[in-house]
C-alpha cells in the first residue's frame, strides 16, 4: 500500500438507489464525511445507462461508490469498459448486510460508513488485481463451480437458475448429448489439463492472487477428493461433451455457459482503504 494522500481531491459519489433505500441513514452519514473533507458531487443513477453515462463524464473527479458488491461490480465493468479503471483509485464505502458486502470484506475494505468515509478521504491505496473473462466480464474477488452449491450465491439468481437452469440447459442441448445436473468439466490452466471427464473434479475456485490466477481444484479420487493448487495467467472451463454449465463469480450466478476463459490482469485497479 501506498503512503496516504492528502485530502482535498474532487470525488463523484455514486449511490446505489438499493443502498439509499435499503439505509438511507448510513448514505447520509458517509456522505457528510465526504462533503466535510472534500469537493463533492453526489449522483444517484436510475440505471446502467445513467451510471455509464456519470462515469464518462466525471472529468478529474475520483469515484466513490455507496453500495453493495453488485454495485461495486458495475462501476469496475463499466470503468474496465471505458479503459479508465488505473486512472484513479475507487472509494467505497459498503451499504448492505451478509453475503452482499462479503467481497468488499475481502478486499479490506471499512464496513461502517463512517470508517469506510474517513479511508475515502485520508486511506492508503491498495492496487489488485483483476479476472476478466473472454466477454469482457470482469471478477473482483472469486470463481467458484458448481455454484449452486455455494451458500454465498445471490440467493435470488440462485433460486433462479437452480429451479430453471437445468431445464434450459437439457432444453438447448442436442438430444444425443443431453448433460446431467453436474455435467463433468474440462479445466486448463495455461494449456496444462487439470480436469476433464475422464479425470472429474468436485470442485473449483479460481481468484487473482499476487499477479496470477490461482486456481484450487478438488478432484474425485474415488470417494475421497484431492486438493490440487496451481498458479496460472489464463483458465478456461468447458463443458464436456459441448455441455453446458453454470458458475458463481464475486456470488451471483451465471447463466449457462458451453465455456469460459478467465484471464488475470495484474494491477489492473486501485482501492482506496483504512490506513
Amino acid at each position: 500500500m501506498s503512503a496516504e494522500r492528502s485530502v482535498g481531491e474532487p470525488v463523484l459519489v455514486l449511490v446505489s438507489p438499493a443502498a439509499l433505500s435499503h439505509d438511507g441513514e448510513s448514505v447520509r452519514v458517509a456522505r457528510d464525511v465526504l462533503g466535510a473533507a472534500l469537493p463533492m458531487k453526489a449522483v444517484v443513477p436510475q440505471s446502467l445507462l445513467d451510471l455509464e453515462r456519470a462515469l464518462a463524464r466525471r472529468g478529474r473527479r475520483r469515484p466513490v461508490v455507496i453500495g453493495d458488491d453488485r454495485y461495486l461490480q458495475q462501476v469496475v465493468q463499466l470503468l474496465h469498459q471505458q479503459a479508465t479503471l488505473d486512472a484513479a483509485p475507487v472509494g467505497l464505502i459498503p451499504v448492505g448486510r451478509g453475503h452482499r458486502i462479503e467481497v468488499a470484506r475481502a478486499l479490506g475494505a471499512a464496513t461502517h460508513p463512517v470508517r469506510a468515509a474517513r479511508a475515502v478521504v485520508s486511506g492508503a491505496d491498495r492496487l489488485l488485481d483483476l479476472l476478466v473473462d473472454d466477454h469482457g466480464g470482469v471478477v473482483l474477488d472469486a470463481v467458484r463451480i458448481p455454484a449452486a452449491c455455494s451458500p454465498r450465491a445471490n440467493t435470488v439468481a440462485s433460486a433462479w437458475w437452480t429451479t430453471v437452469g437445468r431445464r434450459v440447459v437439457r432444453a438447448l442441448a442436442p438430444p444425443s448429448a443431453r448433460v446431467p445436473a453436474q455435467p463433468p468439466l474440462r479445466v486448463e490452466a495455461d494449456g496444462r489439463l487439470l480436469a476433464d471427464p475422464a479425470h472429474p473434479m468436485r470442485g473449483l475456485a479460481l481468484r487473482s492472487s499476487e499477479g496470477s490466477a490461482e486456481v484450487r481444484i478438488s478432484a474425485r479420487n474415488g470417494r475421497s477428493a484431492i486438493p490440487l493448487t496451481v498458479q496460472a495467467r489464463q483458465v478456461t472451463v468447458a463443458g464436456g461433451a459441448g455441455g453446458l454449465f453454470t458458475y458463481e463469480a464475486d456470488h451471483a450466478l451465471s447463466p449457462p455457459v458451453h465455456e469460459r476463459t478467465w484471464t488475470v490482469e495484474p494491477s489492473a485497479w486501485t482501492l482506496r482503504v483504512p490506513v
